[in-house]
């Protein structure tokens, strides 16, 4: 006779149901690395009898949602797409959603209640909370003043049993990520049995002062020579390591291949303080940047991984191009390579000796990898873009003699 599912014991469904309807099953990951993550969680079992119902329920109630709520749509899309904060679900699903463990209420003291034109909701899993308070505090520091107009009202619950506490562990989880949330119009938290301890911790971190973009840009310029050093001494996988964590230090997420640029509008000023007083901060931190990915090629070109070389550099050189030119393409093609090579871009570019290094280092990258077009338009970049380095004019001018004698044109 066959075995019917119900005959399992019930430890063995109670996996199922879990394989089938936890966060961590239920994600499902982009093909594209700049979208966000989406969940699909399968709660057709939950129509198959009454027994499994109740069951896989359960297991569902398991899994920690977070429900937020603004009377701006736009706010949601922007948490989505520019965000990219994974959601579960939006609109009319989000809003009648009522297992979650904390609700994120976001408005401003000057609108009207109740809400003329109703709230809009999203549910995101507790996996994601992070990733929406950091999409936040980089919107404040792009637009300083933000938050100053915003009021959030945080509550936190047990959804299944009304009044009882839940752990500190969980609280923790729930309200520590807002601690970079700051300087708020208005601030509240709410729920049963809320810890005094979980929330003069909260309160703890939200007094901290966001460092400002003198001391971001120090402590990038720090822990990049920090990578130097570790380079120098051949540990090549920590000076990577280091590299990404000045990225970070000045609001640029490094997660594998992708590369997301952060809280712009923050420095644009000049810096009045630190070894690069007087100077425009993104001036400063353009100049990082550059000086980063140099390093960041050279380090894979110590690991022999041409192909991570040739990425960092050649995205780096695109948006070179891109800037100087407007051409968006990656593919060089058979243009003339002067119109973004130039000397006189290559004097006026204030990181033109790092720039050259990525031209050089990707042309070494090229030529592993056999892209011998790439390689001699860079390995041109880099002769004008290094003109007191022997190495690289040498070479430039051995693959000039190679062509010349080949009968190509440059």
């Amino acid at each position: 006779m066959a075995i019917q599912f119900l005959d399992f014991p019930a430890e063995i469904r109670e996996q199922i149901y879990g394989e089938i309807l936890s966060t961590a099953n239920s994600r499902c990951e982009p093909s594209c690395p700049e979208e966000p993550a989406t969940y699909k969680f399968h709660l057709d079992i939950l129509r198959a009898n009454h027994m499994v119902y109740w069951e896989a329920k359960k297991v569902f109630q398991d899994n920690i949602f977070v429900k937020i709520t603004t009377p701006w749509p736009e706010a949601i899309d922007h948490i989505k797409s520019d965000g990219k904060v994974p959601s579960v679900t939006t609109g009319d699903k989000a809003a009648a959603f009522r297992d979650f463990h904390l609700w994120v209420f976001i408005d401003t003291p000057a609108t009207p209640y109740p809400q003329h034109h109703g709230n809009f909701s999203m549910l995101i899993c507790l996996e994601d909370l992070e990733a929406f308070t950091r999409m936040w505090h980089f919107s404040n520091l792009n637009h300083i003043g933000l938050n100053q107009h915003l009021r959030l009202k945080l509550t936190i619950q047990d959804p299944h049993v009304p009044d009882r506490k839940i752990p500190r562990s969980l609280q923790t989880k729930l309200l520590l990520p807002f601690g970079m949330i700051k300087n708020l119009h208005t601030f509240s938290v709410h729920g049963a049995k809320l810890l005094p301890s979980v929330e003069e911790a909260l309160q703890k971190e939200r007094n901290v002062p966001d460092p400002s973009p003198e001391q971001s840009l120090e402590k990038g310029f720090e822990l990049k020579e920090a990578g130097n050093k570790l380079l120098k001494d051949g540990l090549y996988h920590e000076a990577l390591d280091r590299y990404v964590e000045s990225f970070a230090a000045i609001h640029i997420t490094v997660s594998g291949r992708l590369r997301s640029i952060h809280a712009d509008g923050y420095y644009i000023r000049e810096l009045s303080s630190g070894p690069h007083k007087g100077m425009r901060g993104d001036l400063v931190r353009m100049i990082l940047r550059v000086q980063l990915v140099a390093n960041v090629v050279l380090a894979y070109l110590k690991l022999e991984d041409w192909a991570e070389a040739y990425f960092w550099g050649k995205r780096s050189i695109v948006i070179f191009r891109q800037s100087v030119t407007g051409d968006e393409a990656e593919d060089f093609g058979d243009e003339d390579p002067q119109t973004w090579l130039g000397e006189t871009w290559a004097a006026r570019f204030p990181a033109h000796d790092a720039m050259g290094k990525i031209f050089y280092r990707t042309a070494l990258a090229s030529r592993k990898l056999g892209r011998i077009a790439d390689m001699r338009i860079l390995m041109r970049a880099a002769k004008i873009y290094l003109p007191r380095d022997e190495i690289v004019q040498k070479e430039a001018r051995a693959l000039e003699d190679e062509r010349i004698s080949e009968g190509e044109p440059w």
